[in-house]
């Protein structure tokens, strides 16, 4: 009887082991399951980062609320991010069923609030949810988790539970994981908004300015805006002579052909010389040296502009001259004085231009210049007259007779640019 005794106690004990071996197994397989679970998600929100540049910012961060919300009990998740430039939190996306009365979204509100000041994670229970009791314990379970970025918070992911179920450690631990994946995503968001936002700056930026400019510009992170500033600029005005006459001999197909042609190789030059193109005008273009970004020799630079402008120009001839093209000649005239400087027109539409005295004078004595001749106004013969050495093909400044200008009380002074083999 004893041995049968002791045969019993040694089975209990062994039935007692095995049950207390699968509870452990059935333990650890269900760890293993929830660390898989947990694996799958993170892997699926890394995927959605490839199509970040190719979805609509909103559609980008309800596609990673979606994968949360398709693998875990949450009733509805937001994500808010912290508007910098107004200082605000903003909602940017949200999936699920949302509050629908004023208290439950004062609950949530005033919860994210303090995740975000305080970034911490913040739970609350008994939150009223829609189409269930406002009072009592009936309710959900809301957690405001802070997502961190070099130990600043840059927003809040909020999750919220039908049910009263809470926030365990784990799951809050696994959720700052989460929210680490969609910190990424939201940094690498901006540095994709910044990118386009640049490359659409430097497009319009370079209609005017040159590829140095540009950059200056924008490492300056000066925004385009509207307004102006007063600067002592060179102001250089070109036009094609006789042109206006010459192309109602030819069809306007050609016209087009030609002045295309024509600009896209004066245009250059201009950017070269770090100038910038003010505006096209037909067949003449302004240019101006010394706006947005002033030079000691921006004098020097337009007349060495000119002077390209005149080779560019015979190139260009002898190139198209088996095209039955006409031969056109160049006049320029050059001048330098203070002027208003900026964006002109409308936050749609605007173009960097200069205003001002100096600018009309400029016009006027190209208008006096004879074919292929550069003439310039008495500043710009006293800035460039000792520096005449660094300009190239450059032999002499003729001094021409004082004249009166349109709308000038005074006369000005004018001095012809003598070029080497200017023919």
């Amino acid at each position: 009887m004893a041995a049968d005794k002791e045969t019993m106690e040694n089975l209990s004990q062994m039935i007692r082991e095995r049950d207390v071996y699968k509870q452990q197994v059935a333990k650890i397989q269900a760890g293993y399951e929830a660390k898989i679970k947990e694996l799958s998600i993170l892997k699926e929100l890394g995927e959605t980062l490839r199509l970040i540049n190719d979805l609509d910012t909103r559609v980008f961060w309800e596609n990673q609320l979606d994968v949360l919300k398709h693998s875990l009990p949450f009733e509805n998740i937001t994500l808010v991010l912290f508007d910098q430039g107004n200082q605000v939190l903003e909602t940017v996306a949200t999936v699920g069923t949302e509050t629908t009365s004023e208290s439950g979204q004062a609950i949530e509100a005033d919860a994210t609030k303090q995740a975000f000041i305080k970034k911490e994670p913040v739970v609350l229970t008994g939150h009223p949810v829609q189409g269930m009791p406002e009072s009592g314990d009936a309710g959900g379970a809301i957690l405001c988790l802070p997502i961190l970025h070099n130990k600043n918070c840059i927003g809040v992911l909020r999750l919220r539970q039908g049910e009263v179920g809470g926030f365990d450690p784990n799951m809050i631990r696994f959720l700052n994981l989460v929210g680490d994946d969609i910190a990424t995503g939201i940094i690498l968001s901006r540095l994709y908004n910044q990118m386009i936002q640049e490359e659409k700056q430097r497009l319009n930026l370079s209609r005017f300015f040159s590829a140095t400019v540009r950059e200056k510009i924008i490492d300056t992170k000066e925004n385009l805006r509207l307004g102006g500033e007063r600067k002592y600029v060179t102001i250089l005005f070109a036009d094609l002579q006789g042109f206006t006459s010459l192309s109602e001999k030819i069809d306007h197909v050609t016209v087009v052909e030609i002045l295309n042609s024509y600009f896209s190789r004066m245009t250059p030059i201009i950017f070269r010389h770090h100038g910038t193109l003010d505006k096209l005008m037909g067949d003449g273009m302004l240019a101006v040296f010394g706006a947005p970004l002033s030079r000691e020799d921006d004098s020097c630079l337009a007349v060495q502009a000119a002077i390209d402008m005149l080779k560019a120009l015979k190139q260009f001839n002898e190139e198209n001259r088996d095209k039955g093209w006409p031969v056109f000649t160049l006049t320029v005239g050059i001048n330098s004085g203070e002027v208003v400087a900026g964006y002109i027109g409308s936050e749609d539409h605007m173009n960097y231009t200069v205003i001002g005295d100096a600018v009309n004078v400029a016009q006027r004595i190209q208008s006096i210049a004879s074919s292929n001749q550069i003439l310039i106004s008495g500043p710009v013969f006293r800035a460039i007259n000792t520096e005449m050495a660094k300009i190239t093909e450059l032999i002499g400044l003729t001094k021409l007779p004082a004249q009166y200008l349109k709308g000038k009380e005074k006369k000005v002074e004018i001095y012809k640019v003598e070029v080497s083999n200017n023919e």
